[in-house]
């Protein structure tokens, strides 16, 4: 049996493994649209292997979420409560994610309409 790597190769492996199960996808549907093997995913989420940046780049784009979820598993540059909202969202299914984005996007419109321009 093999080792891990690392803690750090440990956790960004366990970060992808929960944005993929959150996106709904099996390991042979992800590894097959960023281009990996099944065994290779396994083994990256397992924290076996590391990765390239251009598989890290496929695999967060995939995903829809950011390279600091993946490596660090929340994004360090935003407030922690900020920071909670966007990881609900990113754990969303992807379909699901989009509707949050459209709501969210229809919230703001509506809090930036002078109270004249609101239908009653």
């Amino acid at each position: 049996m093999r080792k891990r790597i690392d803690d750090n190769v440990y956790n960004i492996g366990s970060n992808i493994r929960t944005a993929r199960m959150r996106a709904d996808l099996t390991q042979e549907e992800m590894s097959e649209r960023i281009g990996v093997t099944p065994q290779y995913l396994s083994d990256l989420e397992r924290g076996l292997v590391g990765t390239s940046i251009p598989t890290l780049i496929k695999i967060c784009t995939d995903l829809n979420i950011s390279a600091d979820f993946i490596l660090f598993g929340s994004s360090r540059e935003i407030s922690q409560a900020n920071s909670t909202l966007i990881e609900k969202i990113q754990r969303l299914p992807k379909h699901k994610a989009e509707m949050a984005e459209r709501i969210l996007n229809l919230f703001m419109e509506a809090m930036d309409m002078n109270p004249d321009q609101r239908t009653k």
